[in-house]
């Protein structure tokens, strides 16, 4: 399958469910309250404020956002990719390809065989 049209239905579902959840708690502040809907207002909060914090959490990653307080704490991947390479590259060598790890795996699968 297409990966666009794949991302547009992953984007149409999570829009969905954060709808469906502001939905659900919007409703249970018109209903009178008891156990039951304190329940389901508790769990269509929880949702939105999970949804958002991910949401957040991921564009904060990758891309910058304009709000003046945060927006230094954004964008960091695109910022520290060179660092990031670096210490990635640093880590495959000293744990994967030291002569330790390669004698071992060598070892484990016989190639002679």
């Amino acid at each position: 399958m297409n990966k666009l049209i794949e991302l547009r239905r992953a984007k149409m579902l999570a829009l969905s469910l954060l709808l469906i959840a502001a939905a659900t708690f919007v409703v249970t502040l018109f209903l009178p309250p008891n156990f039951w809907v304190s329940g389901v207002k508790a769990i269509a909060e929880a949702a939105m404020v999970g949804a958002l914090a991910d949401w957040f959490a991921v564009v904060a990653l990758f891309r910058r956002v304009p709000i003046p307080i945060i927006s230094r704490h954004t964008a960091i991947i695109p910022r520290n990719k060179d660092r990031i390479g670096e210490n990635l590259g640093q880590f495959v060598q000293e744990k994967f390809l030291d002569t330790q790890s390669l004698v071992a795996l060598i070892r484990r699968h016989e190639p002679a065989l």
